[in-house]
């Protein structure tokens, strides 16, 4: 019985509209708040459970590449096609690592995360976040920065 009342409780207060495995998944909800964000870099944005529930170091790191955005660009600064794209590859991403881990883990799924060399072969840029002390990679030859 406790067990159902937990599993109540997380419903009522969890918005499913922020998850990114979520079928109940609301992109249009997710890009308002995040434009309400516009001072603020992509990468800390990425990381805030609160638009992004379920999302991760290695899934910001890996969906920023994909959508070719620095994750030191600033929200503001951002194209909204951009944005979008970010959203999208942010769930498609994140529903192919976390499909992966469920069979065998594939060394493919990763172009940029601890790799010397991203995808389309430029070089990866490693660089240490003061504030939360985690690792970010990106390429400088790909991803735009926007500032």
């Amino acid at each position: 019985m406790w067990l159902n009342l937990s599993s109540t409780i997380h419903s009522l207060t969890h918005d499913w509209r922020t998850d990114i495995l979520s079928e109940s998944f609301d992109k249009r909800y997710v890009k308002s708040l995040i434009a309400a964000q516009a001072g603020k870099t992509i990468g800390d944005v990425l990381m805030d459970q609160q638009i992004f529930s379920g999302s991760g170091n290695i899934i910001r790191i890996e969906a920023l590449y994909r959508a070719d955005i620095h994750p030191l660009s600033v929200v503001g600064k951002i194209p909204a096609q951009k944005i979008t794209k970010l959203v999208n590859e942010v769930v498609k991403f994140a529903k192919a690592w976390y499909k992966g881990m469920k069979e065998e883990y594939d060394d493919h799924l990763f172009q940029v995360y601890q790799q010397k060399h991203a995808a389309d072969g430029s070089e990866v840029t490693v660089k240490l976040l003061q504030k939360t002390k985690r690792k970010i990679y990106f390429s400088e030859h790909k991803q735009v920065l926007y500032k």
